[in-house]
């Protein structure tokens, strides 16, 4: 098998770029979820559910990538692909 060699910051990058698109689509179902506690004779407390889940998502994500962004976590990509 072939090794790619791809640079740390290449790596790191690729990663915090998913991340940061999975933050959008995030922010999309807090929309929907927004949207559906106005409606009437929805389960408000499973919806606030939902929303509280995404957001734990989303700073989970956001923390992952500021730590991305530091050198902390360099020796996780050492490996080739």
């Amino acid at each position: 098998m072939t090794s790619i060699n791809i640079s740390v910051e290449d790596k790191k990058m690729i990663i915090v770029e998913f991340l940061e698109k999975c933050n959008g689509y995030s922010d999309q179902m807090f929309d929907k979820y927004e949207r559906q506690l106005l409606e009437t004779g929805v389960d408000q407390q499973a919806v606030n559910k939902k929303i509280a889940d995404w957001r734990v998502y989303k700073e989970f994500n956001a923390y992952a990538v500021n730590e991305l962004k530091g050198t902390d976590l360099d020796d996780w990509f050492d490996e080739k692909i």
